[in-house]
């Protein structure tokens, strides 16, 4: 298999478990790697295909390292979002690339599941994260610095909540995720707190709308019955014996209903994130068993898309009624919540997930003892 190919070419190691060994490779291992090329005789190079593609990948895997260590070793977090961002956008354009038998100019980008763009979304929230606390810790009372801060901090929620979102639409694959799935939306919910409560929406909302972020009005919801769950102790034990696919639904059918109203605020500005036009719902990569559709809009598209950017934007800073911040603070607790039940299945009601996803919703400074 594909598994066992590339672990002896890496490591010279065979492993024989099911999944290393099945043929043709799981939808998981096939997203993880999947790549979109513009070049139809690059598909049909057989032989050299695999060989051709390896050497593209393992560009993309200098170019990404060489942005994450600008971020991680230099303390450059604005290159390094650059440059990432950049890899995620255009890939390799025109790149020449030559086997022994064929010499090609290779257009090729990374799918939204590559593994390398995982990696590139984790390091952009932080890199974004870095950037914002960093521009309120130059001056927090210039307007333009926390405008630029809020920014950054919208941003970072973005990646983020797609991080969470594409782990989990892997997580449903392969249940070996579920770990990594659970902290994601963890990570994604207090991101999404964080910008609720963040001072710079006092730039644009109107004052005489304020909003009380603490208030569990605010995030009750009817659909899956969130606060209540949110009050048991063990977190959600209730629901151990429950359908498990059940409420992981209900938490999605909430999340997928909240980003669809919030994305293209959380999104503006960035080119990348505009493309994925829906980071929750992954149905329409399984159109076609090689995952060969792309996420990119068609320059029609892009402009009436930038266009509908533009007027969310205007709205927003114009005549902002604090909407879309009570729905990125439901969203964020939707997340947490989420990201807690799954983490209690996975460490038990006795780990300390339900202290902090409590400390978490309800932003206490102290530590709270169930």
């Amino acid at each position: 298999g594909m598994r066992q190919s590339e672990l002896w070419s890496k490591y010279q190691f065979v492993c024989h478990c099911r999944r290393c060994s099945a043929s043709p490779p799981s939808y998981v291992d096939m997203a993880l790697e999947e790549t979109f090329s513009s070049n139809p005789e690059f598909l049909s190079l057989s032989s050299d295909y695999n060989f051709l593609k390896d050497e593209a990948n393992q560009k993309l895997t200098d170019w990404m390292d060489e942005g994450t260590s600008e971020y991680l070793l230099v303390g450059d977090p604005e290159s390094c979002c650059q440059k990432l961002e950049n890899i995620l956008t255009q890939g390799l354009q025109g790149e020449l690339l030559e086997s022994e038998k064929v010499k090609i100019q290779l257009n090729l980008r990374l799918h939204p599941l590559h593994h390398l763009s995982l990696n590139a979304y984790t390091t952009l929230a932080s890199a974004y994260k870095i950037r914002s606390i960093d521009l309120l810790a130059l001056n927090s009372d210039i307007d333009g610095q926390q405008l630029e801060a809020f920014d950054m901090s919208r941003t970072s929620a973005a990646y983020s909540l797609l991080l969470a979102s594409t782990t989990d639409h892997l997580f449903r694959s392969e249940s070996s995720l579920i770990a990594a799935s659970a902290n994601f939306w963890a990570s994604a919910g207090e991101s999404l707190l964080t910008l609720a409560r963040s001072p710079g929406w006092n730039l644009f909302v109107k004052p005489e709308l304020p909003i009380s972020t603490s208030s569990p009005e605010i995030h009750e919801c009817s659909k899956c019955s969130l606060v209540d769950r949110l009050q048991v102790n063990p977190f959600l034990s209730q629901s151990r014996n429950a359908d498990f696919q059940i409420i992981c639904n209900e938490f999605l059918a909430c999340i997928t209903n909240m980003t669809r109203k919030v994305w293209g605020f959380l999104t503006h500005g960035c080119g990348y994130l505009q493309m994925l036009k829906d980071p929750i719902d992954f149905s329409w990569l399984r159109q076609s068993s090689n995952l060969c559709h792309t996420p990119c809009c068609s320059d029609e598209e892009s402009n009436k898309e930038t266009g509908y950017q533009e007027s969310i934007c205007r709205r927003v800073m114009q005549r902002c009624d604090g909407e879309e911040r009570i729905t990125i603070f439901q969203l964020g607790v939707h997340c947490i919540a989420y990201g807690g039940y799954l983490a209690n299945i996975c460490y038990g009601p006795n780990s300390h997930w339900p202290c902090k996803i409590k400390n978490v919703v309800q932003n206490e400074e102290k530590s709270v003892h169930c």
